[in-house]
């Protein structure tokens, strides 16, 4: 009988136990989820990338950072919603927050810009580089927009030449500006193939081999962060192609995320997609500098950018080598050439940005490939330094 009680209280004694430890596994748990969420902002940009799909609340759809609203143009190759009012972005270590606004009533692309005032002086187009991955007080066109007139910032990231141009066609116009800026990053290339092959004007040609995309929350990993970790922990990752594609390294104690050597840059000309985008480019260059004149009388500027690795190139060099830094370079300095030889308005800004860098500016961000703040503000000074040497916006009679 006595063994019986005692048995009996064993067996209740290790149920309180294991009651204890799965308790004290559910309060972790919940405590880590909370932690993971108030602490997102501080979290490393790697971690933050793996969460940025799991949901803020179980009970909402709302991501802990919003997908990047991207809308597939088969005209221009992606644009914007009109009507976003602070959509927090988080891109690696870029962060910041986006309106949009229409051109004008029944326009369906999404600008991140002041509205239009007449009559205008300055139209600017290009990519993320002139959409700006900064506030938006950062961004370069919003500096010199303060200084030069009426300026409208009609870039759209994730496009190229090719789409940029179609846009400047349906814009341009209507709203007939004195002078259009328009800039150029090696990417660029790229995308002006991506486009002619999605609107089905070449054949697929050779690219760089893509990245390994991160994976998306699944099951309870969509509603809980730690269980998303544990799933990415224990599930081999989605390998795309055989390489590292990036790798930190520290430049003046300051990490940077740059591309390895294993293949060819991805902006260089080794690629036959990235030939064709160049010859495409030279010929938009052309044909948008007479559209230009022809349809208003505007006067073209061109503002040719780099990449990190050319910008940092001095400290990179015995890293990355000389030549696979050259390479990267090699679509950019044949536009120049041809710019040059066709008396074009352009700016070469790797010199400007490299010197910045030399005089201890980041320019760059450490981990994500775009102008941070004072990037803009090299861009900025270089820009508004050309338009009064030569005298693009001069005084309306």
């Amino acid at each position: 009988m006595l063994g019986r009680v005692e048995h009996k209280d064993l067996r209740s004694a290790w149920r309180q136990r294991l009651g204890l430890i799965l308790f004290g596994v559910l309060l972790a748990w919940l405590l880590i989820e909370i932690l993971l969420r108030v602490g997102f902002e501080f979290l490393p940009p790697r971690l933050q990338a793996q969460l940025q799909g799991v949901r803020r609340v179980p009970w909402s759809e709302e991501r802990l950072v919003p997908a990047f609203p991207f809308i597939l143009d088969r005209t221009i190759q992606v644009r914007l919603p009109v009507g976003l009012q602070n959509y927090p972005v988080r891109w690696s270590d870029a962060r910041f927050q986006v309106d949009t606004i229409s051109l004008w009533d029944g326009h369906g692309i999404g600008f991140r810009s002041a509205p239009a005032r007449y009559p205008l002086d300055v139209m600017t187009f290009g990519d993320s580089f002139t959409f700006c991955w900064t506030a938006y007080a950062d961004c370069w066109v919003t500096q010199l927009a303060q200084r030069y007139g009426n300026w409208f910032n009609a870039a759209v990231p994730g496009t190229g030449t090719a789409g940029q141009f179609a846009l400047m066609q349906q814009i341009v116009p209507p709203t007939k500006p004195r002078l259009v800026i328009w800039t150029w990053f090696p990417n660029d290339l790229k995308d002006v193939y991506d486009l002619d092959l999605l609107q089905g004007k070449t054949e697929p040609l050779e690219t760089p081999p893509p990245l390994n995309p991160d994976l998306e929350p699944v099951g309870l990993g969509q509603f809980s962060a730690v269980a998303h970790l544990i799933y990415l922990a224990v599930t081999p990752p989605v390998i795309l192609t055989p390489y590292q594609h990036y790798q930190t390294v520290f430049v003046n104690n300051r990490p940077l995320l740059i591309r390895t050597t294993e293949y060819p840059h991805a902006d260089s000309l080794s690629w036959s997609a990235n030939r064709y985008g160049l010859t495409r480019t030279l010929a938009l260059f052309d044909q948008a500098r007479r559209f230009l004149r022809e349809a208003v009388g505007a006067e073209l500027l061109i503002v040719l950018l780099a990449t990190k690795e050319e910008a940092y190139s001095a400290a990179l060099s015995p890293i990355l080598g000389a030549e696979y830094l050259e390479s990267i370079g090699e679509g950019r300095r044949a536009i120049i050439a041809h710019l040059a030889a066709n008396g074009y308005h352009y700016i070469d800004a790797l010199p400007a940005l490299r010197a910045a860098v030399e005089r201890g500016e980041s320019v760059f961000y450490s981990f994500d490939s775009h102008l941070d703040a004072s990037g803009n503000r090299v861009l900025a000074q270089l820009v508004a330094e050309y338009l009064e040497r030569e005298n693009l916006l001069p005084s309306r009679e």
